[in-house]
């Protein structure tokens, strides 16, 4: 995703079916970016956000920090989101 909020480009498992209809997916993309903009308030004393993750009862929601860009992952609940995160790392 871009610093304005549009997606960049996107993929999906085969044979996963959306649980969010294309509006709903942009305002949740929109979302990641305010987030992402208001936590660089507390840079200075923190430091950059490298990645965040929330979780929701159906949902983690993974989001990585790439300098102006997020990447924004949907996982299982169970997933392992730490080892995903580094794996992603590992390949930017």
């Amino acid at each position: 995703m871009c610093k304005c909020g549009r997606l960049k480009a996107y993929d999906r498992k085969k044979g996963m079916i959306p649980q969010l209809s294309v509006p709903e997916t942009k305002l949740v993309h929109r979302k990641a970016l305010l987030k992402a903009k208001m936590n660089r308030v507390f840079d200075g004393k923190l430091g950059k956000t490298n990645w965040s993750v929330e979780s929701r009862d159906k949902v983690k929601w993974i989001t990585v920090h790439m300098g102006k860009d997020l990447i924004l992952m949907s996982t299982e609940t169970s997933s392992n989101h730490d080892k995903i995160v580094q794996t992603v790392l590992s390949m930017i």
